[in-house]
């Protein structure tokens, strides 16, 4: 048989084809997330858990890798041969997750993997209801099967990720009669109608039953000791290659902790007699939205309000027919979204309809200070314009099957960071409470780089990060638990923030050294936005591409490492 990805003279397919069927395979292995971008031949399916599955597609990833890289990059276009490397890095990175990092072993997975299974069939208008409807009913009629061979594997549980994937299963039930509910208002098909009902008491079941044995067997014996060592957090950083070590991320967010807290202090004097930071924060703080409806209301206004302001300073090209719905965070996502998210629509939907998620506490209505006037204005743009919202719909533009495999985070949070400087930069937010709460935002992010590489050493407790948050951002006691947790949860991800806008700005400064007077902020933009959301090594070679095809002037290599450009900006600043 003739492996449909070896290289050869008298290949048959084009490169699109190849990368369309390697995006095929790989959406086939996680059909969730090929319903939420769009794809959905795999609508009716969960993923398969089982131990034969993972070592199949350990298999084929290797067999791609090893294929991919014997194909002559001179045969290939210069965006071609990026898409190639891309599609190496995304598999690379892949069969690290499965076969070497293994969290399944550690954290029950599978709970919010039924909840994003249905929730993008819920929550969109595409394809139709009725197709829709099949998708979920048979996606519920694999719920309990799904559930029970996944449990068979989490040998090593670590308490604190058990425990959220505890409060994701005790919201799953609601979602699954929210389906109910609505297949009663548009389903006028009494057999379908019951074999929804049935599906749905089934998956139910076994949800509740995945519930109890979460709770009755393996919290007893889960470990409260942070489950990712060292080591794996050095490789995970490592194959993921955001430029820096973990030693040298950890010196970057601990230089960046004093410049950062100098600049509050002076925000602080602004803001308040007094200069102390905790009163300048409760200043802000306590200037809040009633209700959370209210809250909701104004982060609708603030959207509108960015997305006015980006196209009367012109910064970027807003795609036509974009829109953002705002609305509350479904209650399944609450324990993994803490404040806010966004997904934008499904990239093969050929829609342009983003949602911004933003989440209550009705345990915690003193939270609702979370959602201050000054905050409103900068979570939103970090979430919809110009920051995840914007970047989700442009990069969706994009043509390529393969940038459709990933959302690289050291560029989208990074973008989402840099978004917030940007706009506040600009003019947008720009009174004392706006700044104050800017660049207290900043220094939740610096403190989140500081606490990861604290926490992947082993030197620091949940409880010693929430101190952490609360001494540096002034934060509320639950909400810096809260925040300390989230950070336990996500080993690498929360580095991205910092590191990847510092990426960002390295790759500006150098573009605009390059391009001379010749460069510009907007164009600039355009090329960061419509190319993907990729790492950003591969942005920064498909910006090289453009300033060569569009000017005919070479980026050339970096003139110094990421670590060193963040030093340096930081002592500029400092003086």
């Amino acid at each position: 048989m003739v492996n449909p990805y070896a290289a050869s003279s008298n290949m048959d397919k084009t490169f699109a084809g190849l990368a369309k069927s390697i995006m095929d395979e790989f959406l086939g292995w996680d059909p969730s997330y090929a319903t939420q971008v769009g794809w959905h031949k795999y609508d009716h399916a969960l993923r398969d858990p089982s131990e034969a599955a993972r070592t199949q597609i350990c298999g084929r990833l290797r067999d791609i890798i090893r294929d991919l890289k014997v194909i002559p990059g001179e045969s290939l276009s210069a965006d071609d041969r990026l898409d190639r490397d891309l599609a190496i890095y995304i598999m690379e990175l892949k069969l690290f997750e499965i076969d070497q990092l293994r969290l399944f072993e550690r954290v029950s997975l599978a709970g919010s993997e039924v909840g994003y299974s249905l929730f993008f069939l819920f929550a969109r208008d595409h394809p139709s209801f009725d197709e829709r409807l099949e998708s979920m009913i048979h996606r519920l009629e694999a719920i309990p099967a799904f559930l029970a061979e996944s449990s068979k594997f989490l040998k090593s549980p670590y308490r604190i990720w058990n425990e959220a994937a505890l409060e994701t299963g005790l919201e799953l039930p609601g979602l699954i009669r929210d389906i109910e509910r609505l297949a009663e208002v548009k389903c006028d098909d009494s057999l379908k109608k019951r074999q929804l009902a049935e599906a749905a008491k089934a998956a139910i079941d076994a949800v509740d039953e995945e519930n109890r044995r979460l709770r009755e067997e393996v919290m007893p014996r889960a470990s409260s000791r942070f489950t990712i060592g060292y080591d794996e957090y050095e490789s995970y950083l490592k194959v993921k290659d955001w430029g820096v070590s973990p030693e040298e991320a950890l010196r970057i967010g601990e230089k960046y902790l004093k410049l950062v807290r100098n600049r509050l202090a002076e925000a602080a004097r602004r803001m308040v007699p007094s200069g102390d930071l905790a009163e300048a924060m409760e200043s802000v703080r306590s200037n809040h939205p009633p209700t959370f409806e209210a809250a909701l209301k104004e982060y609708r206004g603030a959207a509108k309000r960015a997305r006015e302001f980006l196209m009367r300073k012109d910064l970027m090209t807003i795609p036509e027919n974009e829109k953002l719905l705002v609305i509350e965070t479904p209650m399944f996502m609450r324990p993994m979204c803490p404040s806010a998210a966004q997904f934008e629509p499904g990239k093969f939907d050929g829609v342009r309809t983003g949602m911004f998620l933003v989440t209550p506490d009705e345990k915690h209505p003193e939270l609702l200070r979370e959602h201050s006037y000054a905050s409103i204005g900068n979570t939103t743009v970090h979430e919809a314009y110009p920051g995840h919202h914007l970047q989700g719909i442009c990069s969706n533009t994009n043509p390529s099957f393969i940038r459709i495999l990933i959302a690289s985070p050291d560029f989208s949070e990074g973008w989402g960071l840099y978004s917030e400087e940007l706009m506040i930069a600009s003019g947008f937010n720009d009174d004392p409470s706006g700044r104050f709460a800017n660049l207290n935002d900043l220094m939740f992010r610096v403190v989140r780089l500081v606490v990861e590489g604290k926490m992947a050493r082993g030197g620091l407790t949940i409880e010693d990060a929430a101190e952490m948050f609360i001494r540096e951002c002034a934060m509320d006691r639950k909400a810096s638990w809260i925040e300390a947790r989230s950070c336990a949860m996500s080993p690498t991800y929360f580095s991205s923030y910092f590191l990847g806008k510092l990426a960002i700005m390295q790759l500006r400064d150098e573009a605009e050294r390059a391009l001379g007077e010749r460069f510009s902020l907007k164009l600039f933009h355009d090329w960061l936005l419509y190319t993907g959301c990729l790492p950003m090594r591969f942005m920064r070679r498909a910006v090289a591409l453009k300033m060569m095809g569009e000017f005919g002037v070479d980026l050339g290599p970096h003139e110094e490492t990421l670590y060193e450009y963040a030093m340096r900006k930081a002592e500029e600043d400092r003086d």
